[in-house]
């Protein structure tokens, strides 16, 4: 059975969030959607509440991930396996829609765009604020491939687009975060931003994606790597200097973790690829405290980034 629109909630341990996650989407006005639960191996009540909730509701269908290494990326891609509809959108079980965005972004998507997404409102330690979490577009406009590859925009947005974008990409299995990789062959195609919320992104949770993110030093490395790979290939095509400062960055960061993964040669290599394609002072500062412990570099790092957010 064909639907338009399939919603897809990974999940892993988080029952009591999930149920939020699931019920925010079943009481948007659009109704012509499949609600995929892939869940990684639960240990807790997920797969009884998911149970519960389809007597209910025949559209909510529970999978399995027994096709892919257990992980974030590995359940995203269980989930997208099955999907059926023309478009998808994916959600975090620690995450709702706002009441009404599927009929907001779907409209956009009707009018001609095959990738609609938006921004979204940050909820710090139970309290929801009027903060985006996603920053550098600051109105409904065009997004181009450009935009995405030199990073224009960061941070958490929701994205709803045409499945066939993705033909058979998948995020990979081996890295820990890091989606701009399989995110990139969204913008091969119209993309629209709407300056809006459409969903509430929790934030400062100890079993979140960002926090975990250096003890997977090594998997993390492993997507910035490729990022860095990715627009250095679009830099030689194109032939835009523009790409250099951005390719540069990519290198670094996969050199910062290389180094809390204690792997120093692939530090190295990564901090002289970023130097080499354009001299920057952040991977000149790292390779100059290469030598210290990992303690004191992850220590020093959220000093820059708390007063980078103070700015």
């Amino acid at each position: 059975m064909s639907v338009f629109l399939s919603v897809i909630i990974p999940t892993f341990n988080r029952a009591n969030l999930l149920k939020k996650a699931i019920k925010s989407v079943q009481n948007q006005d659009f109704k012509d959607l499949e609600i995929i639960i892939s869940d990684d191996h639960s240990k807790d009540e997920s797969a009884k509440l998911v149970q519960e909730l389809q007597k209910e509701d025949a559209r909510i269908r529970y999978v399995l991930n027994t096709k892919y290494k257990q992980g974030p990326n590995g359940n995203k891609n269980n989930g997208l396996d099955e999907a059926r509809g023309e478009f998808v959108m994916i959600l975090d079980d620690d995450d709702e829609l706002l009441p009404y965005t599927l009929d907001i972004l779907i409209e956009k998507l009707k009018s001609g765009y095959d990738h609609v997404f938006g921004n979204c409102l940050i909820e710090e330690n139970s309290k929801l604020s009027d903060k985006f979490s996603g920053r550098g577009l600051e109105k409904d406009c065009e997004v181009s491939k450009k935009d995405f590859l030199m990073a224009k925009f960061s941070g958490e947005f929701l994205s709803v687009f045409r499945k066939s974008l993705l033909k058979n990409h998948r995020f990979n299995e081996n890295f820990y975060g890091n989606e701009a990789t399989l995110w990139v062959h969204l913008y091969e195609s119209k993309s629209f931003y709407i300056h809006k919320a459409f969903r509430i992104y929790r934030i400062n949770r100890d079993d979140s994606v960002t926090k975990a993110a250096s003890k997977n030093a090594f998997r993390v490395y492993l997507g910035y790597l490729e990022l860095a790979k990715i627009l250095e290939k679009e830099l030689q095509i194109s032939k835009d200097n523009d790409y250099k400062s951005q390719c540069a960055m990519y290198y670094k960061m996969a050199a910062y973790y290389a180094k809390l993964a204690k792997e120093f040669k692939k530090m190295y290599f990564c901090l002289f690829k970023s130097l080499k394609i354009k001299f920057n002072t952040p991977a000149l500062i790292l390779l100059a405290l290469s030598i210290v412990p990992n303690s004191l570099i992850i220590f020093l790092s959220k000093i820059r980034v708390r007063l980078a957010c103070k700015n």
